[in-house]
């Protein structure tokens, strides 16, 4: 009975003892380009209040009713700083990053190594359709 007590003790211990899954970080700046013509290159600026999205199989649909879709499995979700910052943590692996900010042109990267860096620049929707007005997420 002594000897169950003492593996029953130290299969706890060990059990208590075991780390939580590490978290690494992703981080970086999201800019878009304004201005700009013959003669004169566009101005490169920080955007705040896009939203930066990590995770595993992401696919973003785009609706033509101005509603994007992110299918997947979101893992870590932040809004750019007014210097375009953003930081996420999820544990250490390869993902997919979505940055989507409303009347932008969306970003999709796959294969992001994290820990890692990814500065990311996205576009003004130019077109005129009326894309990119909410983010909603599926089921």
């Amino acid at each position: 009975m002594l000897r169950s007590t003492k593996i029953l003790l130290l299969a706890a211990t060990c059990l208590v003892a075991l780390p939580a899954t590490a978290q690494a970080k992703l981080t970086g700046k999201v800019t878009h380009q304004i201005g700009g013509s013959v003669g004169h290159l566009p101005e490169t600026r920080p955007l705040a209040g896009a939203t930066v999205l990590v995770g595993t199989d992401l696919h973003l649909d785009i609706g033509s009713t101005g509603t994007d879709k992110v299918r997947g499995r979101v893992l870590a979700k932040d809004l750019t700083e007014s210097n375009g910052s953003y930081s996420l943590s999820v544990p250490a692996g390869t993902y997919t990053v979505i940055c989507w900010k409303q009347g932008y042109v969306p970003q999709v990267e796959r294969k992001v190594v994290v820990p890692g860096s990814l500065d990311l620049d996205i576009g003004k929707d130019t077109a005129g359709r009326g894309l990119h007005q909410q983010l909603a997420y599926a089921n």
